[in-house]
């Protein structure tokens, strides 16, 4: 399992997904009625309603225990089915949308058939199936938003629909294949003792989406409670471009899960692991947030000045969102470890509750700047729980390399946030000299990720040994 290129191979997924889908908005709020966006932007809320209260056994689970059978060659078609049973289960749990206009009764189809796709999808990760992930991916994502344009040019809500269902079903299909040509011709086979043993596992995972939910939507409610619809449009959009880098940097995180898990079974030392990833993420983290907040503001001032007023929002989210991804990452680890996932509940809980408190105390005081404040309290308590609990259960450590990187994390967020003109050019001089001085990289490190870089990229081990 080479973490590089499954990496490569989930950013082409998220590549696919930026460009187009801003293609896909751009137009359809060119040409189309703000009524007829609302239902497309409904039909999207109900694809994270189903992700987040019908996951019932959570995907990092499914991957987690995929990926250790797999490493142990361990894997049968009967564990794949049994996973893959437990949408059907979940499927009467859609007909509470029939109480819903029309349109939303025909997404019924879509949401399960998403429902399906997610699990399978965690399934095919879990047997380091990324290529065929990858394919899959694009596949549905031209249907989604590219095809989908049909429907906006007609206006009509229930073809726009019907296309993402037909999507749906051949994406579906496409992994079902890939999934029977692997382990052979898999039947979704209920053990209900076998999901309820994954389910009772990831209960605390699952039931921390629901906060989750809060803590990542909270300040947009309080925002359109307290201001309205205007300043929610500039808090929204400054949120939406704000959270690109951190796609990009989650879609490379993406492939921590199954990779750990994979040498885990292996008998791989897991602080090992553990701190070589959060080493090289955090390098990568700081280049991205140095780079993308001056992109971004050239982006909103050129080509979307009606929304200049939420740029300083724009930074704290970007730095919010993006600058903890190193920190984020060791819940990976957590998971794929197998230690104790409960206190991940009392996180969630915190973090919703906080982002509602200080959404509701800030941001009748300084406007959308307290919703984005919100999100770096929240960011930054987070992000001490996470470190605390990986040191706590054994799966990081802090030497003076990770001491260093911690401490950098704060000083590139304050810098970023007091924006000095013209010097974020100096700060990645900052950083790339840290590195060299305080010996962050070692030669060993280089030569463990020369031994997974694809033929092409190369080069990369050469600019890393830069550093050592």
């Amino acid at each position: 399992m080479n973490p590089i290129k499954n990496a490569l191979k989930n950013l082409s997924v998220t590549t696919t997904n930026v460009i187009i889908a801003l293609i896909f908005f751009v137009i359809t709020a060119k040409i189309s009625s703000p009524a007829f966006f609302g239902k497309v932007v409904i039909v999207q809320l109900l694809e994270i309603v189903t992700s987040t209260f019908f996951y019932f056994i959570p995907g990092q689970i499914i991957t987690r225990e995929i990926s250790y059978l797999y490493a142990k060659k361990e894997i049968t078609k009967e564990v794949v089915g049994k996973f893959l049973s437990f949408p059907f289960l979940v499927l009467p749990i859609f007909l509470i949308l029939l109480i819903f206009p029309d349109y939303v009764k025909l997404a019924i189809p879509y949401l399960f058939l998403y429902l399906l796709n997610g699990v399978m999808t965690a399934v095919m990760i879990g047997m380091d199936m990324f290529t065929e992930s990858a394919i899959t991916g694009n596949f549905f994502l031209v249907i989604r938003w590219g095809i989908a344009i049909i429907a906006v040019l007609y206006h009509n809500i229930y073809l726009f629909v019907k296309i993402w269902t037909l999507g749906g079903i051949l994406s579906v299909s496409m992994n079902y294949a890939f999934i029977s040509k692997k382990v052979g011709l898999v039947l979704p086979t209920p053990d209900f003792a076998f999901l309820f043993r994954h389910f009772r596992e990831g209960l605390p995972v699952y039931l921390s989406s629901f906060a989750g939910f809060l803590s990542s939507q909270g300040d947009r409610v309080t925002t359109a409670y307290l201001l309205g619809s205007y300043y929610l449009g500039i808090y929204q959009f400054s949120a939406l471009v704000a959270g690109v880098p951190s796609m990009i940097l989650g879609a490379l995180g993406g492939v921590l899960l199954p990779t750990a898990s994979f040498y885990k079974a292996l008998g791989k030392d897991e602080k090992k692991m553990s701190s070589l990833s959060f080493i090289f993420l955090s390098l990568l983290t700081f280049l991205t947030v140095i780079i993308s907040i001056p992109i971004g503001e050239i982006i909103i001032i050129h080509f979307f000045p009606n929304y200049k007023e939420g740029l300083e929002v724009f930074v704290l989210l970007l730095i919010s969102a993006t600058l903890p991804f190193p920190i984020g990452s060791l819940t990976n680890f957590i998971v794929a470890f197998k230690r104790n996932l409960r206190p991940f509940l009392i996180l969630s809980i915190l973090n919703g509750s906080l982002v509602l408190l200080t959404s509701y105390l800030l941001i009748p005081r300084i406007g959308i700047m307290g919703g984005a404040i919100s999100q770096v309290i929240v960011a930054t308590i987070s992000s001490l729980f996470i470190i605390f609990y990986s040191i706590r259960t054994s799966v990081f450590s802090t030497g003076r390399k990770e001491i260093i990187l911690l401490f950098l994390i704060p000083v590139v967020g304050i810098y970023e946030a007091i924006d000095p003109p013209f010097l974020d050019f100096l700060l990645i001089l900052l950083i790339l000299l840290v590195f060299k001085l305080f010996k962050i990289i070692t030669e060993e490190d280089v030569k463990i990720i020369e031994g997974f870089l694809p033929h092409g990229l190369k080069f990369v081990s050469k600019i890393l040994s830069k550093l050592t």
